[in-house]
């Protein structure tokens, strides 16, 4: 049976522990929001996880509309190069990409302009991949490579 002098030292300990968790928590979510890396913080995760089904929704409405010909004549342009990034994808490179602007601490990153065009090179990236692994996979092995 543990004396009461063991139990107040244990209790010191766990607050103990807890105030150094609290503080490492603390230094990791300012490091990853310095890197511009916010969507890797807890708050991040969390959050993007529970968007994730929502913003998957709007996309795949977006599409059906796109379908029945009603997104304007614009879409049509790049309609075909979106056709192969899913909504998931696509959801998934928008919320990441948008935690780490709106929550970065470096000047500017949060401007809406900055997120939009941040986003747009993304999706465009990812795009790019995909037609290198499928039409030219070779390319893709040197830039890997070299890049």
């Amino acid at each position: 049976m543990p004396t009461p002098a063991q139990i107040d030292e244990q209790i010191a300990l766990e607050r103990e522990q807890i105030r150094q968790g609290l503080k490492e928590l603390q230094n990791n979510t300012h490091k990853l929001e310095e890197k511009s890396y916010a969507s890797a913080s807890v708050y991040g995760v969390v959050s993007i996880d529970q968007l994730l089904p929502v913003v998957v929704e709007r996309i795949q409405d977006t599409h059906l509309r796109i379908r029945q010909g009603s997104a304007g004549v614009a879409f049509a342009e790049i309609s075909q190069y979106l056709a192969d990034l899913e909504a998931e994808a696509a959801a998934a490179i928008a919320l990441k990409v948008t935690f780490d602007k709106v929550f970065s601490i470096k000047p500017g990153q949060s401007v809406i302009t900055n997120i939009a065009d941040s986003i747009g090179t993304a999706l465009e990236n990812e795009c790019m991949m995909r037609y290198y692994e499928r039409n030219v996979p070779g390319l893709l092995h040197v830039l890997k490579e070299n890049y």
